[in-house]
């Protein structure tokens, strides 16, 4: 296990808005017995990952059949909430950090040490640690990366960029150097509003928001607008808004992908298009998002997938997903997983290197050193809707950086008295 992997992670959150649904009958009194899988995702390297682990483990433990589901990222955690709020809720499913405290507090989250013990003993320090919330063990983090942008170095070397740019400066003209081009320099919309959060974490990790600045705003101490970093990192999202897709709020997702993978992109600020990207048969560089012109120790890094299990399906289905989850993280299984969804591993004894892909040695000596950061504000779905609905109102030219800490400042309200 990588240096950077030991020691600097630190709990961290996916920030993209995601969930999962899906109810699925056991099988009769001592039949097989049926888990249901809930994931998100698009179809692709991933999915197959996860179908080809599922068929594994079915062929291992004959007397499990385990029926999976994938949902579009957009529909992901409204899918979720409302099977498992419904009753109907799936036994293992993804689910974004900012759920927890929700689905810990009407009971859809199996502590996962009672009866976990031999997976959770394999977890990384820092893994373990944030797999440790709530005053419980409720979330097994299964993938981590730094975050940062894959690049298309033939579209830099068209238009004469050097040298990859490591101050806001050097992006900032780098990027106007790509749009006079004709090129667009970020494969960035809004009309998925998950998607923009790939520009601000960035921004907010090395202005200097983290977690503790999150207990503050939780307690009373602080509110975003009293917040130089959020201030920061919202006009930084601001600024670059020339420089993302053509009409951005009127673009998806997916059609911002298709233009990085189609070549009309330049940047991909997610290191999940990595495998994408290597289908579609880019020459790829790898730098970290760089949001100020003195260099940052810290950087938005996260766990971009955590497993829960639902505990209310009968003990047989509970025992069998966690039979599942300790399969998941046998190190030969886990280690073909890794190689095909291109990320870092959470436990020890397992490494991802140059063998998966030739970036990520790079991308391994740019995280030396940094302080991986994820969670920068309370992590309650309420204040995450606000910053969702705040970006793209930056990005439409809708409000100014001031009412939108505003909006999070009212979210924000609210959820202290929901919590006092």
């Amino acid at each position: 296990m990588t240096k950077w992997l030991k020691q600097t992670a630190i709990a961290a959150v996916t920030l993209t808005t995601v969930g999962v649904l899906s109810g699925c009958a056991g099988g009769s009194s001592g039949g097989p017995t049926e888990l249901s899988f809930l994931m998100w995702g698009d179809g692709g390297d991933t999915q197959t990952a996860y179908e080809d682990v599922i068929a594994k483990f079915e062929d291992a433990n004959p007397d499990i059949t385990v029926n999976a589901e994938f949902f579009n990222t957009n529909d992901y955690d409204n899918i979720l909430k409302t099977r498992l709020s419904g009753g109907a809720g799936p036994d293992v499913y993804g689910f974004d950090l900012g759920n927890i405290k929700t689905f810990v507090d009407d009971g859809f989250a199996a502590d996962l040490s009672d009866g976990g013990e031999s997976y959770l003993s394999k977890l990384t320090p820092e893994a373990a640690k944030d797999s440790q919330r709530e005053g419980g063990t409720y979330n097994l983090p299964i993938s981590l990366s730094g975050n940062g942008i894959i690049y298309n170095k033939a579209l830099f070397a068209q238009v004469g960029i050097t040298e990859t740019p490591t101050t806001y400066s050097e992006l900032l003209a780098d990027s106007k150097k790509l749009s006079d081009a004709g090129v667009i320099p970020f494969a960035m919309s809004a009309q998925d509003n998950w998607w923009p959060q790939f520009i601000v974490y960035y921004a907010l990790a090395e202005h200097g928001a983290n977690e503790e600045l999150g207990e503050q705003m939780a307690a009373g101490e602080t509110t975003f607008s009293q917040s130089d970093a959020w201030a920061e990192s919202l006009d930084v999202v601001r600024d670059l808004t020339p420089y993302y897709m053509p009409n951005p709020v009127g673009t998806s997702q997916t059609a911002a992908q298709s233009a990085f993978l189609g070549g009309q992109a330049a940047m991909f600020p997610a290191t999940w298009i990595l495998s994408d990207a290597r289908e579609a048969g880019l020459d790829l560089g790898y730098m970290n998002f760089p949001t100020v012109d003195q260099p940052s120790d810290d950087l938005w890094g996260t766990y971009q997938v955590r497993f829960g299990v639902n505990p209310n399906n009968g003990d047989a289905k509970l025992a069998a997903s966690q039979k599942f989850l300790d399969f998941f993280l046998q190190d030969d299984t886990y280690s073909e997983f890794l190689t095909k969804v291109k990320l870092f591993p959470t436990t020890e004894g397992v490494e991802i290197g140059a063998d998966v892909d030739p970036l990520f040695p790079d991308m391994q000596a740019a995280w030396e050193g940094k302080t991986f950061v994820a969670a920068f504000s309370p992590t309650d779905p309420s204040i995450q809707d606000a910053l969702l609905v705040g970006l793209q109102n930056i990005i439409s030219g809708q409000k100014s950086t001031e009412q939108v800490l505003g909006d999070l400042d009212l979210a924000l309200e609210q959820y202290r008295a929901n919590n006092r």
